[in-house]
């Protein structure tokens, strides 16, 4: 009876301009509602980083070495540039050790890094061979956005910034790229402009996007009144994340004055052209649109060889770090940058993990898998591509909480990161023979390397 009078206290809500954007969420609470946990959604964030993630850079000073190991964090300090995601331990994971001889090393592996194929050159994207794994995971999981792309910058050495990119890291397809948003402000009206026209630009742009927030904090408050307490605090946290949008548009417009003396159209200064906050607005949203069931994947290309940290004190690009070409130690200028970059992690992980859900929370059924297109360094050279994932992977995986380090290339038991996308594809529903192609080497000297890792399935 109960589980009766909650479907209909939903079905019968009369909305606003915000309904449409909020069908996707509340068919989640009415699922949820009726028991069947089955039909909550899984999430996979994908943060991709240029300029590789340095082993050494992630690993736990107590577990420094090349044997193959699977062990717990639990009580394991991290390293300090990681110290933000420190609240999440039991559900952080940091896989290494695994290779991708099979694709292009150098500034960066283009496509390969999720698609597991050789191609293109240092400023090149090359061929689009197949669906990379981030978009077969997409499909796995389908919402009214399949699959959001967003980005800082475009492709490796590009200064490529703002608008459509193409960042050359995702396909929905052979010859088929996906394409990332660059600005945030296009960025939500894309995602949440679905309930109003939004035709024009600038200030009409602008003032758009302030009712279309208004009608859903309006509409959601309106549905916090409605439904029964086991689902109020799931809307709260919903409900929290459009006022923080709210927020920052608020902020935006006591600018209004001074973003027109500096620019021909209201809507080119949208937000700061900071690429650090840019980043901030880029994990908002896509937070903002995980909640709100609008989608249940994005791939986030966080940075290139061209983005300067500034705000993080930074003078050289990722290309000149890379290079040593900086006052401070390379080094330095890692754990500077993957400091923050743990720190827009954590952030996410908090709001996820604040939006109960089924007998946990939305951050148990979400996968954020952070890592680089150029795998272990600047010049990447493919022997080893680190994984940095937090979330509970929908209890589909048993790697929360654990360090796991494979062998190392060539040596017996060794795996590659072909391997890991075929491990999550079967995970989650897709129970491909394996996924990209193999190592040619290693399947010539006996170890062929095929297959899922079958030990990180649950």
């Amino acid at each position: 009876m109960m589980t009766r009078s909650r479907r209909d206290i939903l079905k019968g809500l009369s909305l606003g301009a915000g309904g449409t954007l909020l069908t996707p969420f509340l068919h989640q609470v009415r699922s949820q509602a009726e028991g069947n946990d089955a039909a909550l959604p899984k999430r996979f964030v994908f943060v991709v980083k240029s300029s590789g993630v340095s082993p050494d850079g992630i690993t736990p000073e107590s577990l420094r070495g090349d044997d193959a190991k699977n062990v717990s964090l639990k009580d394991v300090p991290l390293q300090p540039s990681m110290v933000a995601l420190e609240p999440f331990r039991d559900q952080l994971s940091i896989v290494q050790g695994l290779s991708g001889k099979m694709c292009r090393g150098g500034h960066s592996s283009w496509f390969g890094a999720m698609g597991v194929y050789m191609t293109g050159g240092e400023t090149e994207r090359g061929a689009i061979l197949r669906a990379t794994a981030d978009a077969e995971l997409a499909a796995l999981s389908p919402a009214p956005f399949n699959h959001v792309g967003l980005a800082v910058r475009g492709s490796a050495l590009s200064n490529a910034y703002g608008g459509v990119l193409y960042p050359g890291i995702t396909a929905v397809g052979a010859n088929k790229e996906l394409p990332f948003q660059g600005s945030p402000d296009l960025a939500f009206e894309q995602l949440f402009g679905s309930a109003a026209s939004a035709s024009g630009k600038g200030e009409a742009r602008f003032g758009v996007q302030k009712n279309l927030l208004d009608f859903m904090v309006d509409d959601l408050k309106k549905v916090n009144r409605a439904v029964p307490s086991a689902e109020k605090n799931k809307l709260d946290a919903y409900l929290n994340a459009f006022e923080e949008l709210q927020v920052r548009h608020s902020r935006l417009t006591g600018m209004k004055g001074n973003i027109k003396n500096h620019a021909p159209e209201f809507g080119d200064k949208f937000t700061s052209l900071v690429e650090e906050v840019r980043q901030e607005a880029h994990f908002d949203l896509a937070s903002a649109a995980l909640i709100a069931g609008l989608t249940n994947c994005v791939t986030i290309r966080l940075d290139n060889l061209s983005t300067v940290y500034k705000q993080l004190g930074l003078v050289k690009p990722n290309h000149g770090i890379g290079h040593d070409e900086s006052s401070r130690t390379q080094k330095e200028c890692r754990d500077i940058i993957r400091t923050h970059h743990s720190g827009l992690l954590a952030g996410m992980a908090a709001k996820l993990k604040a939006v109960p859900e089924g007998d946990g929370t939305m951050l148990d059924n979400t996968m954020i898998v952070y890592f680089s297109d150029s795998a272990n360094k600047h010049h990447g050279d493919c022997f080893e591509w680190p994984y940095v994932v937090i979330g509970g992977c929908s209890g589909k995986l048993n790697i929360p909480g654990r360090y796991i380090r494979y062998a190392k290339y060539g040596e017996k038991n060794c795996r590659t990161i072909g391997n890991w996308w075929t491990t999550l594809l079967n995970a989650f529903g897709n129970p491909v023979e394996h996924y990209g192609n193999e190592d040619l080497v290693l399947k010539q000297n006996g170890n062929s390397c095929r297959g899922p890792l079958g030990e990180l399935i649950s």
